[in-house]
């Protein structure tokens, strides 16, 4: 089979996987798998099985993960020259800062979304468990790439570099900008560690 790679890549190769794939090789006559060992049949087959059943829950995973809102492009250029500029573009620092606070707002009803739901799970069996975890490692993991990402480091060291010029410069209190930027590390410490805990019962279950 071939053809061409659409831009949603991990949703073709699930559709490949568990829709071509997995049927073809759930209906092979005996013949057909010719000088295998039924121990290699097997494997196989649990191997792939595991292989699909895993690609397409982390496609449910992905529909669910946030999605940190990009900062305008218009200010890379500010972005950029913040430490040597000699006046801040005030509508930046705006923008900036209200980006920031709704991805503050995103990423902590995502922490306390997953708390909530894991107190309404006390009951859950072992299956229910690890796919708890498996499903909270790939949101966690998803917003740890994004914290770590270009977008979101321009807009964290604009506004702390914005944290230490005066009001007159600004054109708006910086106390709120350094309070916004002390909650962020907060918050990034939150995300490490819960990322953490997910992985290691991850491994452990």
């Amino acid at each position: 089979m071939f053809g061409e790679i659409s831009e949603n890549t991990v949703t073709s190769l699930n559709t490949i996987i568990n829709s071509v794939y997995k049927p073809m090789v759930g209906g092979l006559e005996s013949s057909e798998w010719g000088s295998c060992e039924n121990d290699q049949k097997k494997e196989f087959s649990t191997v792939f099985g595991k292989f699909a059943d895993e690609l397409r829950d982390a496609l449910k995973s992905l529909s669910t993960n946030i999605t940190l809102e990009p900062f305008d492009r218009q200010y890379e250029a500010d972005a950029r020259n913040i430490h040597t500029a000699r006046t801040i573009n005030a509508n930046m620092i705006i923008e900036f800062e209200r980006i920031f606070n709704d991805w503050s707002e995103q990423i902590q009803d995502a922490l306390e979304g997953a708390d909530a739901e894991r107190k309404e799970e006390r009951n859950a069996g072992p299956a229910e468990e690890l796919l708890y975890w498996k499903q909270r490692m790939r949101k966690l993991t998803g917003i740890s790439e994004q914290l770590r990402s270009k977008n979101c480091r321009t807009v964290y060291d604009v506004l702390t570099a914005a944290s230490t010029n005066t009001a007159e410069q600004l054109g708006r209190p910086r106390d709120k900008i350094y309070l916004a930027t002390s909650k962020w590390r907060s918050i990034e410490l939150r995300v490490t560690e819960a990322l953490n805990e997910a992985k290691d019962n991850v491994k452990y279950l």
